[in-house]
């Protein structure tokens, strides 16, 4: 729409436990002239929409699952992991393509279907 972020704060906090244990911890924080920050070819290469999946359970087989999809991400998609997780980071042009990523990602990852929120 053409918009252009100039300032702003933004916080993305995430701890996750097992048991009572934290086996994950994670802040993202952006602040200032986030649009500039975004436009750095190793932050975001100009991307604005950017976005995070854990998916527990998560191992080398699913990994190698969602990585067979590359060829049809409308954006930038990565993948790990670690001790039973698996994150995806994804970074787009847009919304409509992370969005697209993040559903084929999340329907890879999983035999249940995605809520019906997503869907529309």
């Amino acid at each position: 729409m053409g918009e252009r972020m100039l300032s702003g704060a933004f916080v993305d906090r995430w701890r996750l436990r097992r048991g009572g244990r934290l086996v994950f911890a994670e802040t993202v924080r952006l602040d200032g002239d986030i649009g500039a920050k975004l436009a750095r070819p190793a932050f975001a290469k100009g991307g604005v929409a950017i976005g995070t999946a854990l998916i527990v359970p998560g191992d080398e087989a699913l990994v190698e699952r969602i990585r067979e999809l590359a060829p049809s991400f409308g954006g930038e998609v990565g993948i790990s992991t670690w001790n039973g997780f698996a994150m995806a980071r994804f970074c787009a042009q847009d919304a409509a393509r992370l969005r697209a990523d993040m559903m084929a990602v999340l329907g890879r990852a999983s035999t249940s279907p995605l809520p019906r929120l997503w869907l529309n």
